[in-house]
Order: structure tokens, then C-alpha cells, then sequence
């Protein structure tokens, strides 16, 4: 695999710009991690391995890579 691009705020805003609309201000953000902290894991700037859209639940799920 070729090295991935880490997320940042700017590409994050362009993202959910573009998904505007599919989602809605009442989405929630929810990221697949544990709760404790014991590993710091990037975000891909590919949003096909970085995110999904659950809209029946209103969320958003980021999830981190896996180095």
C-alpha cells in the first residue's frame, strides 16, 4: 500500500462540505476507538477508509488507520 495522507482540519471541512447534502447539522461524530486513550492512531485523508455515513442513526464514523 502506498503511504496515505493524514487528515487535517482543512481537508476534514472540504469532506464534509462536499457531503452536505447527505448529512445534516443533528449528525453526530463518532469515532471507532477505545475510550482510554492507550493508542494514538491518524485519520487517512481518504475519506473510503477513513469514514461511513449511517443516516437511519444521524451519525458519522471516522476510523483510524491501522498502521
Amino acid at each position: 500500500m502506498s503511504k496515505q495522507n493524514v487528515m487535517t482540519v482543512a481537508s476534514l471541512k472540504k469532506l464534509l462540505n462536499e457531503l452536505k447534502s447527505e448529512i445534516g447539522d443533528d449528525f453526530q461524530i463518532w469515532l471507532s476507538s477505545d475510550e482510554e486513550g492507550n493508542e494514538f492512531l491518524p485519520v487517512f485523508d481518504d475519506p473510503q477508509l477513513c469514514l461511513a455515513i449511517e443516516p437511519q442513526e444521524k451519525r458519522i464514523i471516522l476510523f483510524p488507520s491501522h498502521r
